[in-house]
Order: C-alpha cells, then structure tokens, then sequence
C-alpha cells in the first residue's frame, strides 16, 4: 500500500498527545513491508525514544537536548485516514 507521507504524520499527531514538530523534513523513509514509516527533521545524534500515544506506534526521536529530531509511526497506514 502506497501512502501519502505528510497525511500521515498529521493524522498521527492529531491522534497523539500534542507536541510540536519542526516543518523542515530532511528525510522521509516507509517500509512498506514492515508499514513503518520514519521522517526525519534534522541530522543529530538520536539518544532516546518518546511514545506519544497509548498504543505505543508514534514514537519521537530525541537528541541530547530532549528536542524532537524525527519520528517512527508504526502501522503507517493505520494513520492514512483520520482518527
């Protein structure tokens, strides 16, 4: 299944917890097999993971400094239509 990358980032953060997310995407990577979609803001040294919702597939990729540098939404296209 082919999605639209930017649909669902937005459904996966309206379904999340509210947090802000740079506009500036440097990468976008989904795994078709896998349905796991990774976009990345901004090269940094990722040390720890936040779960931003209760089922636990939005993630947030943090630097040193606690900032969102990217995110990791499992089942992708679970988020391809709205919540």
């Amino acid at each position: 299944m082919e999605i639209d990358p930017f649909v669902v980032v937005e459904n996966a953060l309206s379904c999340s917890k509210k947090v802000s997310v740079p506009k500036r995407v440097v990468s976008v990577d989904y795994d078709s097999g896998a349905d796991v979609l990774y976009v990345k803001f901004r090269d940094a040294r990722i040390v720890d993971n936040e779960l931003l919702e209760a089922e636990g597939l939005v993630l947030a990729s943090l630097d040193a400094s606690e900032k969102i540098v990217g995110l990791v939404i499992l089942s992708a296209s679970k988020y391809a239509e709205k919540c």
